[in-house]
């Protein structure tokens, strides 16, 4: 296990857990924001390379977020190393049921948290659609800054980042 919070753990992917990642990255409701539809042949790649990646990364790579009453499989948390020094993404995405339960911000906040004790990461950051707004407001709750954007591209992203004090 990576971090806790109350309701809910981040884990480490293991063997048996494709046909989740599979779900999870094949579900309509949040593809809108994220990669398109996978193939399971493409899932199994990002999940073996994910598996021999905890090794050399730790903490970096994709976790699972998983639901402590349930013991279920909920969703997907990022961290990634910014090119940056001391910088690192974090970036998420929940099974549609699990919507509007307030696990999106529970799970930042701790990662946040969480990346912040340990002693090389200085600042975090976060990439969202323009139109994901509800992504935007876990951001903004967790203490993000929106960041100015100067893409002009389609789909436009957004950044936010957060600095240690």
């Amino acid at each position: 296990m990576l971090f806790e919070t109350e309701r809910l753990y981040v884990a480490k992917w293991e063997e048996g857990d494709l046909d989740s990642l599979y779900g999870l990255f094949n579900d309509t409701a949040i593809k809108e924001f994220i990669l398109p539809k996978l193939t399971m042949e493409e899932t199994e790649c990002i999940f073996e390379k994910q598996l021999h990646a905890y090794e050399n990364n730790y903490p970096f790579g994709r976790y699972f977020i998983v639901e402590k009453i349930s013991n279920d499989f909920i969703g997907l948390l990022l961290l990634r190393k910014n090119k940056e020094e001391g910088g690192v993404e974090i970036g998420y995405s929940l099974i549609r049921e699990h919507w509007k339960k307030g696990y999106a911000t529970e799970i930042v906040q701790e990662g946040v948290n969480w990346l912040f004790e340990q002693k090389k990461i200085s600042n975090i950051y976060a990439v969202t659609e323009t139109g994901n707004l509800n992504s935007q407001n876990v951001l903004l709750k967790c203490g993000f800054c929106r960041e100015e954007n100067l893409m002009e591209e389609e789909p436009m992203e957004i950044n936010f980042t957060l600095l240690r004090d």
